[in-house]
């Protein structure tokens, strides 16, 4: 909840309202920096979350060019609140080294979240019913990759997670799913692992062609501080097209799987880093997820343009155990403006319908 809440250009705050006026390409005078090459984007979002309630988050993010790198650096940070009383502060930086032979993200965040438990399954996110809880959560990451082939590159992930909830029920929940083990309750995760990516994209914040794929596999165990022993894995695919000098096709692939030992915050579910816009965050979780979806994006009037988009996804406690029936459909619309034309960096709203519910995101960057 709390990376996806808060991390700008990939994650998405649901929104209730239209684009507001952002300040495009404000030149920052720095000694030894050439003035065109930052680009600096402070954004409110209004939030309609199912999941937190609605309220407001702000996004500060400045891009720039360090080091002679062609790709451009981020430095950012962000925060929200809700009247849920749910509250979250975030704190990131991406930079590319050595003429992008070196890749390094950092990040971390805290907050304190009033949501809703569903349970773990399909079922449990079908049925619907759900029981309130309090997460105070804390979190923090550390990615470093190098350049071993063209485009390709291989590094080591690091990641912690102090995750303590408090269940705001006075009776045992009614369904078995729903039940919590005491032991997850107040807990903290440590996680080192290999990560590797791919990437033929023209533009990372607005590719037009190309590919990006990432893959992540984390192994959480007592020897790092850990009080779970599990492993993690998640896999994404993106494609970019363009036809024509006005529309582009892109689609996305995501799967993700969670070891048996995993806690209830860090198993899969739908949700977060926009596979399948139009469901609460959370509400479809167990130990196996896959997504589809494409999107059409359109460019209709100077800076402002349109998307379209659909998919289908499904969650289970193994891959195999997924059938037919589990499968999720999803589809909106959505409103772009480009705030950094230097960067192509796009803020947006999307409306998105999924099978029992729709929801409001509003967003820096595109979904994917």
């Amino acid at each position: 909840m709390l990376v996806s809440a808060l991390s700008a250009g990939q994650a998405a705050a649901q929104a209730d309202g239209t684009p507001p006026q952002v300040p495009a390409d404000a030149a920052v005078q720095t000694p030894g920096w050439r003035p065109h090459d930052f680009s600096f984007i402070p954004l409110p979002i209004p939030i309609s979350d199912p999941a937190i309630g609605d309220g407001l988050a702000v996004a500060a993010g400045l891009l720039y060019k360090a080091g002679g790198s062609e790709r451009p650096w981020t430095s950012g940070a962000g925060g929200l609140y809700t009247d849920s009383e749910s509250w979250a502060a975030l704190l990131f930086q991406k930079a590319y080294i050595g003429a992008d032979r070196f890749r390094v993200l950092g990040a971390a965040g805290l907050g304190e979240f009033n949501v809703d438990f569903y349970g773990i399954g399909s079922e449990a996110g079908s049925r619907g019913f759900a029981i309130p809880i309090t997460q105070d959560a804390r979190f923090g990451v550390a990615q470093g990759l190098m350049r071993v082939a063209p485009h390709t590159y291989v590094g080591l992930q690091y990641r912690a997670i102090e995750m303590a909830t408090t269940i705001n029920l006075e009776t045992p929940p009614e369904f078995p799913d729903m039940d919590i083990p005491p032991r997850e309750l107040d807990s903290r995760t440590s996680a080192l692992g290999i990560s590797g990516e791919y990437d033929t994209r023209d533009n990372e914040y607005q590719p037009s062609s190309g590919l990006y794929g990432s893959v992540v596999w984390l192994q959480s165990a007592e020897a790092l501080g850990s009080d779970h022993d599990y492993g993690r894995a998640e896999l994404e695919v993106n494609g970019y097209t363009l036809t024509g000098d006005r529309t582009i096709w892109a689609w996305r692939a995501s799967t993700c799987w969670a070891g048996d030992e995993a806690p209830f915050y860090d198993i899969c579910n739908f949700g977060s880093q926009s596979d399948l816009r139009g469901y609460v965050q959370g509400r479809y979780r167990d130990h196996s997820m896959f997504a589809i979806q494409t999107e059409y994006r359109r460019r209709f009037a100077g800076r402002f343009g349109f998307v379209l988009f659909a998919g289908v996804g499904a969650v289970g406690p193994a891959f195999g155990d997924i059938g037919r029936e589990e499968l999720l459909p999803a589809a909106g619309v959505g409103l772009r403006y480009e705030a950094s034309r230097r960067y192509g960096v796009n803020v947006g709203v999307d409306y998105a319908v999924g099978e029992d519910s729709s929801a409001f995101y509003f967003r820096v960057g595109e979904a994917f």
